[in-house]
């Protein structure tokens, strides 16, 4: 018999012998890593939102507990502008909603309200003493002038920014020298 047979196979050796090779697949995401996902989005929303409150009311105390000195105003084209040297213009707001100080020369007076960051003051009274210094009657106008139109504030480090209703910076305060 002359049979035509099909060579026997050869076993293959070795490790791979007739295995494909398994390709590790990824667990399936179960309900363990949204619980996880789900406490990290409200952990970051408690930080942001939990938090800004005491930020706000920190420039509000900050801006209560504070003897201010004025450093720059802004001029009639919006350009802040340095305080003439050996004058001290000043910003006492006081808790009982008034503030006060001197502005240059003059002593000036007014109310103002606080809420959050947005800031307003009333038209200041002043006393009447004539400042001889040359300018400084003009810088003390200037600064008068700029308190109502006082629409925002920012504590940035440790100084005072006042912005208009457009948010362009006119007084520039910090600490004043114990």
């Amino acid at each position: 018999m002359d049979e035509e047979t099909a060579p026997a196979a050869v076993p293959e050796t070795g490790s791979d012998a007739g295995i494909e090779p398994e390709i590790p697949q990824p667990a399936p995401i179960g309900r363990n890593f949204y619980l996880v996902m789900a406490l990290i989005g409200l952990l970051c929303f408690l930080i942001v939102f939990i938090n800004v409150p005491n930020t706000r009311a920190s420039a509000a105390t900050t801006l209560m507990t504070t003897n201010w000195t004025l450093q720059s105003y802004a001029d009639t084209t919006g350009v802040l502008i340095p305080v003439y040297n050996g004058t001290s213009v000043t910003a006492q707001f006081n808790r009982d909603g008034t503030v006060t100080g001197s502005a240059g020369c003059n002593r000036y007076f007014a109310t103002y309200t606080v809420k959050e960051y947005a800031l307003s003051i009333t038209t200041p009274g002043l006393t009447k003493m004539h400042c001889p210094a040359p300018g400084v009657m003009n810088q003390e106008i200037a600064f008068v002038s700029l308190l109502p139109q006082a629409s925002a504030i920012r504590i940035h480090g440790s100084d005072l920014n006042i912005y208009d209703n457009t948010g362009q910076p006119i007084l520039v305060f910090m600490p004043a020298p114990e």
